[in-house]
């Protein structure tokens, strides 16, 4: 559970470089214009004769759209995401003048606030459909980096439930809704309790993040590497938005690309191809070795459309 809740600071977190440079301003080089996604689950037989794993049967998913960015002029307008060849979702950016201020989710009737303070992200507020307050996220700054994130959960005297926001904000995390709209529930505290805070302190190297500690305790709960190689979505203040490949917890803020993150007891592993500077898929398998001598490898490639 903490696990899944730093990574939701995480995300808030890599909201940072460009944001503070460019008041808020997604301007990337490149536009992305979509994201797509093809899935295999494997399941394997290991031959102790040629110490070889082989292919007993293999499902897969044909590689399809999930996310399509529209723009306007050099401004991010939307990000509309797909189940099948439906529009289960889009995220709606609003903006006062070049700076982003609200993000509104269709799905859950749910938006997010930014607010700032000069050139910083000072505040960012996740309200339900009935406009109450269910997560707050404050920024501390050193320089033009990030360096602490107060967590406040059920803030403000909220008496909703967050199962209609919080989900949306943990569903990047843990990929499927109604996992994230139950652990939604369990991590939050009833109507009328009082609000709850975890606070995060944020580590660099350079210009991407090495690692995220506890700072209370000072424990490390997560640590990451990166490439080389230019992140396309760097300044990006849209986090939360609800789902999709492209726009998660690894995308924001970073010079370079996530190629690894440890949690300690988990270590999740992503690789890439590129065109030029720029990634053009990324993939990420996971071995489960249910009994001896058998296991699944699962695939998720991640596809990424730019403007021509």
């Amino acid at each position: 559970m903490k696990r899944i809740i730093v990574c939701a600071a995480v995300t808030a977190a890599v909201l940072l470089m460009a944001a503070c440079k460019k008041d808020g301003v997604y301007r990337p080089s490149d536009k992305l214009t979509g994201v797509l996604e093809y899935y295999e689950r494997v399941h394997q037989r290991y031959d102790s004769e040629t110490k070889m794993w082989n292919t007993i049967h293999k499902d897969s998913t044909a590689r399809h759209t999930t996310e399509k960015w529209l723009w306007n002029g050099k401004q991010l307008a939307r990000i509309d995401f797909y189940t099948g060849n439906t529009v289960s979702s889009s995220v709606a950016m609003v903006y006062d003048g070049k700076r982003l201020v609200r993000a509104n989710v269709s799905a859950t009737n749910s938006y997010i606030e930014y607010e700032y303070d000069g050139r910083h992200l000072s505040t960012m507020t996740l309200r339900n459909k009935k406009g109450e307050a269910e997560a707050v996220y404050t920024f501390e700054y050193d320089g033009n980096k990030v360096v602490r994130i107060a967590e406040t959960l059920n803030a403000k005297g909220a008496k909703a439930m967050p199962d209609d926001i919080m989900d949306v904000a943990l569903l990047p995390l843990v990929g499927d809704r109604q996992t994230a709209r139950d652990i939604a529930k369990a991590s939050c505290k009833k109507a009328g309790a009082k609000a709850s805070e975890q606070v995060y302190d944020i580590v660099w190297k350079g210009d991407n993040i090495k690692a995220v500690k506890d700072h209370e305790s000072g424990n490390t709960l997560a640590t990451y590497k990166h490439d080389a190689k230019t992140n396309p979505l760097r300044g990006l203040l849209l986090t939360f938005n609800g789902e999709g490949g492209a726009a998660n917890q690894f995308a924001f803020g970073n010079e370079n690309n996530v190629v690894s993150v440890d949690y300690g007891n988990e270590k999740l592993e992503y690789s890439y191809t590129y065109s030029s500077d720029l990634p053009v898929s990324r993939s990420r398998s996971v071995v489960d070795h249910y009994t001896q001598g058998y296991r699944y490898v699962e695939t998720t490639i991640n596809y990424f459309d730019y403007e021509e």
